[in-house]
């Protein structure tokens, strides 16, 4: 009997009436993570019923918290009653089913939210005339009134009606960028490729945007600076919307005496913020101002809907929010980027990046651009996208032992498996989702995407709110997301040897833009955290009843 204990895979302990252990086989040495020495004669620490089982957690030097089934029997030892205590080692399977539950709230919610933001968007795409008829009907009547067909005004009256126009114009302009953004997410926006000249659309950008400027007194480049005869591929007309809205943005935050310029130009190396695919020679647009700049905890999050640096009701300037999402998103929809750099006082640099054309174009050329910009190349990535998914549990297991291992966060040394990987595999299921939405869609923006990046960006302010509750300083965080970064990409360059080079490359490219997201991201969360804290905190009196209770209690207590 006992070389049969000997060899069971689970661990065996005999315990007498007092709970003592007094037997202890090999797999009960090894889920302990303690000799037969040590653990003979010591407490086994668990309730025991006999007949029934249970799970409870095992605490292990060099593993953390180890979940356990135990199950007991009535034994005899040395001549006297005893339990029989046997313990099997459950961790994986709790895991794996933690990890299942997780996915399928995580497809769930991931469902409920694509199919009311689709509704959203389908409602919204098919409001265009019911919203705009009467917003024109309100703005045309004003000039008729005002070119006096219902008879002579007053210098007074004149002056409302400017007013009404003005408004009327500056809420259609709302409901404009509204709709475009809900044609957008429903699919129903298209684009015209076309080749044309830079100069032309800068050109008609700076004279509408002229008169702002100088009514405010910023210095205004009148021209497009730099080579504006250069040639780009995309829809005139929407490049124009674009440069009037980072035009119009940079008049808007630039103090009056500051100072707006565009410029444009062709490079063979565009910045590494774009997220450009692969073409020989870029055309840009860049519009620089000197004016407030940009925070960079809001830089990740500025082309996100309805996000603005100034919240709040007495915000200095109006707007929805939404110009600079619709104009990256149309940016991309023509093959391009918007990309931006800034630093607070310093001002803000805005650029459209757009395939260049290397001639005129011909009727032949035009369509064989169009059809290259309409099919991105994204094949690969789903398979990228399902290695994570299949792989999230050796992710895991490789950034837990890292983070262990790191001095730079001392915190993690002491907790539990679930308290290390906390939202960490429902954070991987979403990026490995991301990748699969991206190849299905065909590059281009949907609604499944916009709502991924929401639930990305809320389970990581989660997780950087667990870590303060834990005490984890910033740093320690950054470093965590640095460690997640590097066993991503091991993991993912290890075990995609089917997947094409170049779709591994990309994939890994936009994981670590998300990355970086969520690290912000779980950074505002922390320090949302410690500030509720401090609030917190700082309502309980000194004298009260808390402190004197708090001082009265020793530090073993």
């Amino acid at each position: 009997m006992r070389s049969i204990v000997e060899r069971l895979a689970d661990g065996i302990v005999i315990v007498d009436a007092t709970g003592v252990i007094r037997f202890a086989n090999p797999a009960a040495e090894q889920l302990f993570g303690r000799n037969r020495d040590q653990l003979v004669g010591s407490q086994l620490g668990f309730p025991v019923v006999v007949g029934e089982s249970t799970e409870v957690e095992v605490v292990h030097p060099g593993h953390g918290a180890i979940t356990a089934e135990l199950r007991v029997v009535d034994v005899e030892w040395a001549g006297a009653p005893a339990l029989l205590v046997s313990l099997r080692d459950i961790t994986h399977r709790k895991r794996a089913a933690e990890r299942e539950r997780q996915l399928e709230r995580e497809r769930a919610a991931r469902a409920e939210a694509e199919a009311s933001s689709q509704a959203k968007s389908e409602f919204l795409a098919m409001m265009s005339h019911e919203l705009r008829t009467p917003l024109n009907a309100v703005i045309g009547y004003a000039e008729l009134l005002d070119l006096g067909v219902a008879g002579a005004l007053t210098n007074e009256q004149r002056h409302q009606l400017s007013r009404i126009r003005t408004s009327g114009r500056h809420l259609l302009g709302l409901v404009n960028e509204v709709l475009d953004l809900a044609k957008i997410e429903a699919g129903r926006l298209s684009v015209s490729i076309g080749v044309a000249r830079t100069r032309e659309a800068a050109d008609a950008a700076l004279s509408l945007v002229q008169t702002h400027a100088d009514e405010k007194g910023i210095r205004f480049a009148a021209n497009c600076l730099g080579d504006g005869d250069a040639f780009y591929v995309g829809d005139e007309d929407r490049v124009r919307q674009i440069l009037i809205n980072l035009l119009s943005n940079a008049v808007k935050f630039t103090e009056r005496g500051g100072q707006v310029a565009l410029e444009c130009g062709t490079t063979n190396e565009p910045d590494v913020e774009a997220r450009l695919p692969e073409c020989p020679k870029w055309v840009y647009f860049q519009v620089r101002d000197t004016g407030i700049g940009i925070p960079p905890e809001h830089l990740p999050v500025i082309f996100d809907p309805f996000v603005q640096v100034e919240t709040g009701h007495t915000r200095s300037t109006d707007g929805s929010g939404l110009g600079l999402t619709i104009s990256r998103r149309l940016a991309r929809l023509m093959g391009g980027d918007l990309s931006v750099r800034s630093a607070v006082g310093a001002g803000s640099v805005f650029t459209l990046w757009l395939p260049a054309a290397t001639a005129q174009p011909t009727a032949e050329g035009s369509e064989r651009i169009e059809r290259k910009v309409d099919a991105p190349q994204v094949r690969g990535l789903s398979e990228v996208g399902e290695l994570v998914l299949h792989e999230i549990e050796t992710i895991l297991e490789g950034l837990t032992l890292r983070i262990r291992g790191d001095d730079r966060i001392p915190k993690a040394k002491t907790l539990r498996f679930s308290q290390l990987v906390d939202h960490v595999p429902t954070y991987l299921a979403n990026l490995g989702g991301m990748l699969i939405a991206i190849e299905d869609t065909g590059g281009q923006p949907s609604s499944l995407l916009t709502d991924g990046a929401d639930i990305q960006r809320l389970v990581a302010e989660r997780h950087g709110a667990q870590r303060a509750r834990l005490g984890w300083s910033e740093e320690a965080v950054r470093q965590e997301y640095r460690l997640l970064g590097e066993e991503l990409t091991r993991v993912i360059r290890r075990h995609a040897r089917a997947v094409s080079q170049a779709a591994v490359d990309e994939g890994l490219t936009i994981l670590m833009r998300a990355l970086e997201q969520g690290e912000e991201s779980s950074i505002r969360g922390l320090q949302r955290m410690r500030l509720a804290e401090n609030d917190e905190a700082a309502r309980v009196p000194p004298n009260s009843s808390i402190a004197a209770l708090d001082a009265s209690v020793s530090p073993r207590g």
